[in-house]
């Protein structure tokens, strides 16, 4: 009987220490699956974490790209290049959302994108900061561009206004004009009339003052005679031949070239009235005298 015990104890103390052994193995089995299940749930929450890190990276670069004003055609077309790149990322977080593998590479090459970005900013700062020192530079070239217009006015001004002057103080001017009828004796000898029948010439006498800014030599000097009807007696030699004068073309009635040499000289135009003419009207005559298409002097005389 004794025996039978023992060997019962035995089995007894043998299926204990099995299945002290069992809960043993199961605790650590326990743990052991309770670590990987918590190494697995920090994976999970890391992953999570860096896919939410990446897009909000990639969002802020796109953000970032927007606000940039860029003049640079070829600049623009890279960054329109790199924001088509970022969003094709996105949608490949969001296609492999849990793969560790491909988000560990998209995250590469966001930092690499961020690197990019940055020598962007670079260059768009140095640029800008190129055009504005252009932009200063054209507006002081607008500037003393204009003050050198506004002189180069001012001299051309100033030259017209000299060259007014000149031209006004070259014009000869007469003195002292006087007109009067003539009639020619058979010896030769002239003799005035006031008597329009008998009037067979007009003579008209001035003194050309002297000049020194006008330039010397040959000067036409023209005869306007206006009879009192207002009709221009007629040039007999040239009826029809005209001159500028005051801005406008008109017929005259004699002209005579002289030598004019600066000094003041005394000078007589003679205006004959041909035979056969229509007898002179009686009445005021004006004698206007012109050189260089401006009038130097003008006198009057009466015919009866």
């Amino acid at each position: 009987m004794s025996e039978e015990n023992d060997n019962n104890k035995r089995k007894y103390l043998i299926i204990i220490i099995i299945l002290a052994v069992l809960v043993v193995v199961l605790g650590v089995l326990q743990i052991l699956n309770t670590t990987t299940i918590e190494e697995k749930v920090t994976q999970v929450d890391e992953l999570k974490m860096d896919q939410l890190e990446l897009k909000n990276d990639l969002q802020e670069m796109l953000i970032q790209y927007d606000t940039l004003t860029v003049q640079n055609d070829q600049l623009n077309a890279e960054i329109i290049a790199q924001q088509e790149q970022i969003k094709e990322m996105l949608k490949e977080i969001e296609k492999h959302k849990d793969d560790a593998y491909i988000i560990a590479k998209l995250k590469k090459e966001a930092s690499t994108l961020r690197d990019i970005m940055k020598g962007y900013l670079v260059t768009i700062d140095s640029l800008n900061t190129l055009n504005k020192d252009l932009q200063k530079d054209n507006q002081f070239l607008v500037e003393e561009l204009s003050e050198t217009k506004t002189y180069a006015q001012e001299l051309e001004t100033s030259k017209k206004d000299l060259e007014n002057i000149v031209a006004t103080g070259s014009v000869l001017q007469a003195t002292e004009m006087s007109t009067v009828g003539l009639r020619v004796r058979n010896n030769g000898a002239q003799v005035e009339v006031n008597r329009a029948k008998k009037t067979e010439l007009i003579r008209a006498c001035t003194k050309i003052a002297e000049n020194r800014i006008t330039k010397p030599g040959k000067k036409t000097l023209y005869l306007r005679i206006i009879s009192p009807e207002g009709v221009v007696l007629e040039n007999s030699r040239n009826p029809d031949e005209q001159f500028e004068f005051d801005g406008v073309s008109g017929k005259y009635s004699v002209k005579r070239s002289i030598d004019y040499q600066n000094d003041q000289m005394d000078v007589c135009i003679f205006y004959t009235v041909e035979e056969g003419e229509d007898e002179l009207p009686t009445g005021k005559y004006i004698v206007e005298m012109y050189e260089s298409g401006m009038k130097i002097g003008t006198a009057d005389f009466n015919l009866k």
